[in-house]
């Protein structure tokens, strides 16, 4: 009964520390993101039922002042409806100037901007007059008598034409402005205006997501929206299933068309809103999964073992679990128990087994030769082939010697570049004596580069890989063995390049030999490397990062047939550092 009672105070406790704050919170945020809905739907409202519906009436009253100016001149006006220009010459030229004039106030005066091209018509069709301030488009009598049409349609009143088509070569507003004469239709005003002026004032004020504004024609049909493309078709009514769509509507007064905006809930509000909703819900039963799972007897436990796992981490191989129960988290500390016994006997062995080698190792070296005997050696060797005039052999002897002497200097890592250099020709005298002189070495190098600094003896076992891999084995008659230095000093970096035209590598291999480079390569991809190379280039690799860092080491790039190319990529280190 105790346990039973411990648990319904854990369970009570997670009730109370987690339902409860958690069911306030999520109430909260679904009132204030509902809330915000609503205040975003009433200001949508006002948008467009004061603001847009202004600017279109607004913009649709300019148009009309601006074409009334037609009647300040009423010898226009009955020139148009009585057709008198053509009785005296000089009334035509005064009719004529007339138009001009009339049409230049407009443009240069008339609070409607972006004018494209204004014409006056009679009202039989006849052109009276244009005026075009830089495109001119030219029109058919068909399209004079389509405009006549239309206004007589409409009833002779004033209306405006959206056409995203036009000769302008951009979208287009008309405005058709009937002239009438003591009441009577005489002629029709054109204005023609760029689109994107209307279009500007309209969409300024659609600032909610995916807002769309739509201008319908009495039988539904769009004059204008937001998307061209859905200009002239009659546009679907909202689905009564869609709650995210909020539509407003509104009747423009003065045209009699029917302001229509669409957008759509911002999704991270209904995102929100319904996180809330599934949050107040899964509350209780979040609240009782964690209060059954969490208990004192179980995470004292789990941090004991998690605290002796630590040791066993940071190396305290004796690290072990004092298991009290017989349930599954005592299972789990037999286990760890077993393990860490395994893992001290394995690191145990393997520190054996290390001393064992190193052992092995200095008992190979003590029976090795002495480097100094055999560098003493060749120096008698290479004094005997001179008495004797065998320039050939005094000349291998002194390159090989040079080479041990180069090699039995240990105390230096950091060599310079001219000694490395040496050292190759040193190797490249000896290769050409034994092939007859069939490689030759050609360096490019900046001024004074023959003194920076780099790591000694890793460029000579490349070069012999090149030699014994790549231009031996090759085909060409002219073997050559090129090496290029440069230097970022912006970066700080140097970069050593080793070409040779030899047999290349196919690319599967070459591939291979470059992946096992890489510090994460596995053991498959370095035995392959291991067959390509006779060498080891990852050797090489391995002390060039371990010297300098791993940003440094070697790439290899290779092409079956042509050639291959080892870049070092070295810290650049001046003669003074």
């Amino acid at each position: 009964m105790k346990f039973i009672r411990i648990r319904m105070k854990i369970f009570l406790a997670m009730i109370a520390a987690t339902a409860v704050p958690l069911g306030i919170t999520s109430t909260i945020i679904f009132y204030q993101v509902s809330r915000s809905i609503d205040d975003d739907q009433a200001f949508a409202k006002i948008r467009v039922e004061q603001d847009i519906k202004d600017r279109i009436e607004g913009f649709f009253e300019d148009l009309n002042e601006t074409a009334y100016q037609i009647y300040s001149n009423s010898d226009l006006i009955e020139t148009i409806a009585l057709d008198k220009e053509f009785q005296t010459e000089s009334r035509t030229y005064d009719t004529v100037k007339d138009i001009e004039q009339f049409f230049f106030d407009v443009y240069y005066q008339s609070r409607v901007k972006d004018i494209m091209g204004m014409y006056l018509l009679r009202n039989n069709g006849e052109l009276l007059g244009n005026f075009f301030p830089t495109l001119h488009p030219s029109y058919e009598q068909a399209y004079y008598d389509d405009l006549l049409a239309r206004v007589r349609n409409n009833g002779y009143r004033p209306l405006m034409l959206i056409h995203y088509k036009s000769e302008y070569g951009e979208p287009a507003i008309q405005f058709l402005y009937p002239v009438r004469y003591r009441g009577a239709p005489s002629g029709l005003l054109v204005i023609d205006l760029k689109e994107k002026t209307f279009r500007q004032q309209i969409e300024r004020y659609n600032a909610f997501y995916r807002g769309e504004v739509a201008l319908l024609s009495s039988g539904g049909v769009a004059l204008y929206d937001t998307d061209p493309a859905k200009v002239g078709q009659a546009l679907p009514p909202a689905s009564p299933a869609d709650h995210r769509t909020v539509q407003i509507k509104t009747t423009l007064d003065k045209s009699g068309w029917t302001l229509l905006y669409r957008y759509q809930i911002d999704p991270e509000q209904i995102l929100y809103r319904n996180l809330a909703a599934a949050m107040i819900g899964v509350a209780a039963l979040l609240a009782i999964f964690l209060s059954l799972g969490l208990s004192f007897n179980i995470t004292k436990p789990i941090v004991h073992l998690h605290r002796n796992m630590g040791r066993i981490q940071i190396g305290d191989y004796d690290a072990r679990v004092d298991v009290k129960t017989q349930d599954e988290i005592g299972f789990l500390g037999n286990q760890f128990n077993r393990m860490a016994e395994q893992i001290q006997r394995l690191v145990e062995h393997d520190l054996k087994l290390r001393l064992m080698n190193q052992e092995t190792q200095i008992k190979a070296l003590q029976a090795q030769i002495s480097p100094h005997f055999l560098f003493n050696t060749l120096q008698m060797m290479a004094g005997i082939a001179e008495f004797n005039r065998v320039p050939d052999l005094k000349m291998i002897c002194q390159s090989l010697s040079n080479m041990y002497r180069y090699n039995m200097d240990i105390d230096r890592e950091w060599v310079r570049l001219r000694d490395e250099i040496m050292h190759i020709r040193n190797y490249l005298a000896i290769i050409n004596k034994r092939y007859a002189g069939a490689i030759r070495f050609r360096l490019h190098t900046e001024p004074g580069a023959s003194d920076w600094r780099i790591p000694k003896l890793i460029l000579q076992p490349i070069v012999e890989n090149a030699v014994e891999h790549g231009l031996i084995p090759g085909s060409r008659k002219r073997k050559l063995l090129r090496m290029s230095v440069r230097a970022d000093r912006a970066n700080g970096m140097l970069t050593i390049h080793i070409l040779d035209n030899g047999a290349g590598i196919e690319d599967a291999a070459s591939l291979a030999l470059d992946s096992g480079l890489e510090p994460h390569a596995t053991a498959v991809q370095r035995a392959q490397q291991d067959e390509q190379a006779s060498i080891g280039l990852a050797n090489v690799h391995a002390r060039i990062r371990l010297i300098c860092g791993p940003s440094c080491g070697l790439r290899l790039t290779s092409r079956r047939g042509v050639g291959t190319c080892v870049t070092f990529t070295l810290p650049l280190k001046e003669a003074d550092e």
